[in-house]
């Protein structure tokens, strides 16, 4: 399923993010006309754009639910090797190895939440198998499994968790056979029955898989990052202390800082995709409130501040994030424009607002954000620019 809609360039035909097509290993994607589009005779169905994408376009049933319930019902699973559909020896593994997944695609389907969603369920460490990449006919997806690897250990850095989720290239001379186990949907046995009477705790854990992908769907966020939250949430509850000061440092997470330039034009709060952002205004003074849990770092408000008052600036913290606070990142007093009578932020000898001060100093121009700008071809950011320029000593209106 493709939602264009959904799609950053949607909103910024000049937006530089190409990942679906950048990674999409056949072509199948591609963005001749600005938009991403699929040629479905040319899919595989390998996975990486359903989670590379921030904002979800690409989505399709996966194996992401199973993967997690397979793994959180194997009787033992403190270590977990998980490998592709098509390694050819997945179950011989390193001796301290409880169980093997074999999943039913390439490991490139998997993203961040996966890898984090499985240590949610009770694994220690999971191992994941790349052993059998460099001879695979899928060997251009190896780059997208290694970085989304490396996401989720940055990730999980400020737990202490980094080294629970290790990739294996190479096998070992003492490598021995265990049990291999399908990702494919489980039937309840009736030890499985039993074993959910007596074990209230693992059953309360299998309904929470469950329930990971239920919610609204008109929700603006990316099923990836409805995902991720989830089962930081339960990873977070797993853990008795957890620092307040823990930061969601990758994966996507940012943290957005606002200086004083901020003229309360509320563009940011229009362009964002997924109501991250929000700029209220009273007769006397305006707010600007972000949510770092919807921030997918697409960068369409840092690109359309046109008075360059925004900025990313480190990573929120978990607590924040798990909490869905609403942070207020600038305040500042309101005034009104003498002749439009628009509210604007400015100082106290500022009559017209920056709309109406730059059509009296420019009546024919065009007045861009300087990142929109930047963006556009030669000729006519030259012919823009030299409107501007020969306005610039016109009379007043």
């Amino acid at each position: 399923q493709q939602t264009t809609a959904q799609c950053v360039r949607t909103k910024n035909v000049h937006a530089a993010c190409d990942r679906c097509a950048a990674l999409c290993p056949t072509g199948a994607i591609r963005l001749d006309s600005g938009l991403p589009e699929l040629t479905p005779e040319q899919c595989i169905k390998c996975g990486v754009c359903l989670h590379t994408c921030p904002l979800g376009v690409f989505e399709r049933p996966d194996g992401f639910q199973r993967l997690l319930s397979k793994a959180h019902g194997l009787r033992d699973h403190q270590i977990v090797d998980i490998a592709c559909v098509r390694h050819p020896a997945p179950q011989t593994t390193a001796p301290a190895v409880d169980g093997v997944v074999q999943t039913k695609n390439c490991l490139a389907e998997l993203g961040v939440s996966a890898w984090v969603g499985l240590l949610a369920v009770g694994v220690e460490q999971v191992r994941v198998r790349l052993d059998a990449c460099a001879d695979c006919p899928l060997r251009v997806l190896y780059p997208s499994i290694e970085q989304g690897i490396a996401a989720t250990r940055q990730l999980l850095s400020e737990l202490d968790r980094a080294e629970a989720v290790v990739p294996v290239y190479a096998a070992e001379a003492d490598w021995v056979e265990r049990p291999l186990h399908h990702n494919t949907p489980a039937r309840m046995s009736r030890r499985g029955l039993f074993a959910s009477l007596v074990n209230p705790e693992a059953a309360a854990q299998q309904q929470a898989i469950n329930l990971i992908d239920e919610g609204d769907g008109s929700d603006q966020l990316s099923r990836e990052r409805r995902r991720l939250l989830k089962v930081l949430r339960l990873l977070a509850d797993s853990l008795p202390d957890l620092p307040e000061a823990v930061r969601l440092d990758g994966a996507g997470f940012v943290q957005l800082v606002v200086s004083d330039a901020c003229n309360a034009c509320g563009l940011c709060e229009r362009v964002c995709p997924t109501d991250a952002l929000h700029v209220t205004k009273t007769d006397d003074q305006f707010m600007v409130i972000f949510e770092a849990q919807r921030c997918l770092d697409c960068h369409l408000c840092v690109d359309y501040c046109e008075p360059r008052a925004l900025e990313v600036y480190g990573a929120p913290s978990l607590r924040h994030v798990l909490d869905e606070a609403r942070l207020l990142l600038h305040t500042g007093p309101m005034r009104q424009c003498t002749r439009c009578k628009t509210q604007f932020a400015g100082s106290p000898d500022q009559a017209l607002c920056p709309t109406c001060s730059f059509r009296r100093e420019h009546p024919d121009g065009v007045r861009l954000p300087e990142a929109v700008l930047a963006q556009l071809p030669a000729a006519t950011r030259e012919r823009l620019l030299a409107v501007n320029a020969n306005r610039a000593s016109a009379p007043e209106a």
